[in-house]
């Protein structure tokens, strides 16, 4: 009987137990509906993670790109650049700037503007200046405008303000310096370079068409002689031939001569022109000129010569002194009438020498004076005379290659005086031992 009991009893309490696992079955489905959706936001979370993660890699990428692009075009600029913001914070600068200014790279990684500001006021001129300009870009942040700025140690800035823009928003401003002090020096020594170049192009540009005139007058009278000795060869006298003959030759010593003087022009607007005074028996080669002159001369007309002071040995350019001589003889000559006189007076003193030559010749109008020394200038009273204007014009250049002055006295119809005034060089000694 007991035993039977305590089972009945056993089994009575298992019976009447709940156990936990023992759940509905919609509850269980509500559970797992749950969970893939906490699964799904958390997949999408990681998505929009993922994607924010690539696109702020990107972005900084692009930034990166943008900021060494932009550092790579600050340094290439010729001009030293710094911005800061309002804060007085330098955002951005490139090494010209640094160099420029001799700013301490210490300041410079610190980033702080007011620093920088000492060491422009201690290296400029005129500091008080500089100081309100940044104070006025304090109070007006929309302004540009430039300023030169004088350094202590002769250098001069060009500084120009810009205001510093973020998304069309002013947060500060950019400054740019130029150093312009080589360019300010050249303006001083050449101001007018340009104008005297632009000049010298216009007279070398006149010079050749008057050459190529000049030889194309001659070529034609060469050719229309030689045409006609062919036509007329067997009709002709010789006398008349020779005639003939005779005007080629003399054109073709005019062309030569023309040559040489234009020779002589381009060489001394080159500046190829050596100035070598050796010592020159200056009263023999005086006389050897004129011997020269009268053999040519015919007896046409008389020149004296007279000469004043110690002349016989002087230190002067023998190759630049035949030319100027020989063409002022040679215009008196041939301006003047057959049977005058030519007066040659040659003067030295006072460490100078003085040529003076007169002539009783036709005279220079006052209009051509002003002129009288252009190349291929013709006075308006020559006539046929012959000639290519060219004489005076390597005259005047070779007296300003010795330092020389040249003075003109002429009146129409009764003549004209040259004076030419050129220094004297000292005659180089040898030490004897």
């Amino acid at each position: 009987m007991r035993n039977t009991t305590v089972k009945s009893m056993f089994v009575r309490d298992i019976h009447n137990c709940k156990p936990p696992f023992f759940t509905s079955q919609r509850t269980h489905k509500a559970l797992e509906s749950k969970v893939e959706k906490l699964l799904d936001q958390l997949r999408n979370a990681n998505e929009e993670i993922y994607r924010e993660k690539v696109a702020r890699l990107q972005a900084e990428e692009e930034l990166e790109k943008s900021v060494f692009l932009l550092q790579a075009t600050l340094e290439s600029t010729t001009e030293s650049v710094i911005a800061i913001n309002f804060n007085g914070r330098i955002v951005s600068f490139n090494h010209k700037f640094v160099q420029m200014w001799q700013i301490p790279e210490s300041i410079m990684k610190s980033r702080n503007h007011k620093q920088c500001l000492s060491f422009y006021q201690n290296q400029l001129k005129d500091p008080e200046s500089f100081t309100g300009r940044i104070q006025k870009l304090d109070s007006e942040t929309d302004i540009e405008g430039d300023s030169t700025l004088e350094l202590k140690d002769g250098r001069i800035f060009q500084q120009y303000w810009r205001p510093l823009l973020l998304n069309n928003k002013i947060i500060g401003t950019v400054w740019s310096f130029r150093n312009i002090t080589n360019s300010l020096q050249a303006e001083k020594e050449t101001p007018d370079t340009i104008p005297q170049e632009e000049e010298i192009g216009e007279h070398k540009q006149e010079l050749i068409s008057m050459i190529c005139h000049e030889f194309r007058s001659s070529l034609n009278l060469i050719s229309f002689s030689t045409s006609l000795l062919k036509r007329h060869l067997h009709s002709w006298s010789e006398q008349k031939k020779l005639q003939c003959l005779q005007r080629v030759q003399t054109t073709i010593e005019q062309m030569n001569q023309l040559m040489d003087e234009v020779f002589i022009i381009d060489t001394v607007q080159a500046g190829k022109l050596k100035f070598e005074p050796k010592p020159l028996n200056l009263l023999q080669f005086c006389h050897d000129i004129l011997a020269q002159i009268n053999l040519s001369e015919s007896n046409q007309h008389t020149v004296t010569f007279v000469s004043q002071g110690d002349c016989q040995v002087v230190c002067m350019d023998k190759k630049l002194l035949q030319p100027i001589l020989t063409n002022l003889l040679s215009n008196a000559l041939k301006y003047s009438p057959k049977d005058s006189t030519v007066d040659m007076v040659l003067s030295c003193q006072d460490e100078k020498v003085i040529f003076q030559i007169k002539d009783r010749g036709i005279g220079i109008p006052k209009t051509d004076q002003q002129l009288l020394f252009e190349p291929f200038h013709r006075g308006e009273n020559v006539g046929d005379i012959p000639g290519n204007g060219l004489g005076l014009a390597i005259v005047k250049k070779l007296v300003d290659v010795h330092g020389g002055q040249i003075i003109v006295d002429s009146e129409v119809a009764k003549g004209t005086t040259f004076t030419i005034t050129l220094p004297l060089c000292k005659p180089v000694t040898m030490t004897k031992h």
